[in-house]
């Protein structure tokens, strides 16, 4: 009985101090070493495990900031960090990019239909990638937005021009 409710504690006290402490360090820096953490992992693990390449058809441009500079900018343009989704990375001249930020936009609230979703990589020039894509809002839509129905890179793009502007 003792044993089950310091498990109890412990899976209510454990959200509110990930919460915590990702506000403090940066849920990016907890998101990418999570992912460097998973890349480690054998291939064999599920899908929803492994890091992931972006899709190429996601790239958007890139921003003359820093991926410091630009996750301090983005909540500015109206996008949230978002800390659940899918960690990617790519190979660049023999060399593995991580994902430092991943950051969403859901222009009717939190409780909206649709999201557009934007993942940050460092450029080799210090400034910062960017690939976007629109799709259907996961709190509202959890399996659509797996399915990926209404999923458009396109759109995403172009939104993530339109609210954040500079993307070359």
């Amino acid at each position: 009985m003792r044993s089950r409710r310091l498990l109890l504690a412990v899976v209510s006290v454990a959200p509110l101090l990930g919460f915590l402490v990702g506000r403090g360090l940066g849920f990016w820096r907890l998101r990418l070493g999570a992912g460097r953490l998973l890349a480690s992992l054998p291939d064999a693990v599920p899908e929803h495990v492994r890091v992931l390449p972006p899709p190429p058809d996601e790239y958007a441009g890139t921003l003359p900031y820093t991926p410091a500079e630009t996750r301090e900018r983005l909540p500015e343009c109206g996008f949230s960090e978002l800390f659940r989704a899918y960690f990617h990375a790519y190979d660049r001249d023999g060399e593995t990019v991580h994902e430092v930020g991943s950051f969403v936009h859901r222009p009717e609230g939190i409780t909206g239909d649709w999201q557009v979703h934007v993942r940050l990589f460092p450029a080799p020039d210090g400034s910062t990638e960017v690939w976007a894509h629109w799709e259907p809002n996961p709190y509202v839509a959890p399996l659509a937005h797996l399915r990926m129905e209404g999923y458009d890179p396109g759109r995403g793009e172009r939104m993530a021009a339109e609210l954040i502007g500079e993307l070359r």
